[in-house]
């Protein structure tokens, strides 16, 4: 008698270790990047990037306020209107996405002179806030960055 009220016990106590661990390792498969990974793989595409601090009011997105980066232009000798780098680093994926839609929807009334292109992966919303529109010069840099972006 005992052995049978055993076995459903010991069932019960198998699947709820094997679903703990399975939600584990879900936890640990979704993708968080850093400000330093995504610094580092922009830097890898000879970006001098210097940390600008809080300019104006940047938009706060989800809760989450930017970190604001200046981009140093070699071929340009002055930088007394830099073009500007602001990082959003989310919580998660469904966060990022939800800080997107709003920044669009912020943006639809705004007329603003630098023009923001919006570069999204993961749980990273990156906004380059480039001087013109027709051929923003650090496209081409931040989208190759952007796809070298991974988990380590």
């Amino acid at each position: 008698m005992i052995i049978t009220k055993v076995k459903p016990l010991l069932l019960i106590l198998i699947c709820l270790i094997t679903f703990t661990g399975c939600s584990k390792e879900l936890e640990i498969k979704e993708n968080k990047f850093t400000l330093d990974d995504v610094l580092t793989v922009l830097e890898s595409q000879k970006l001098d990037l210097v940390s600008y601090g809080i300019t104006g009011y940047p938009l706060k997105l989800q809760d989450v306020i930017p970190d604001a980066y200046s981009v140093e232009m070699p071929q340009i000798e002055e930088q007394n209107d830099p073009e500007f780098i602001h990082f959003y680093i989310f919580n998660s994926e469904k966060d990022r996405i939800k800080g997107a839609k709003e920044f669009n929807k912020q943006m639809e009334s705004a007329d603003s002179t630098p023009f923001p292109i919006l570069y999204e992966k993961e749980n990273v919303l990156i906004v380059y806030w480039s001087k013109t529109k027709e051929n923003p010069l650090l496209n081409g840099k931040i989208e190759t960055a952007i796809e070298q972006l991974k988990i380590q």
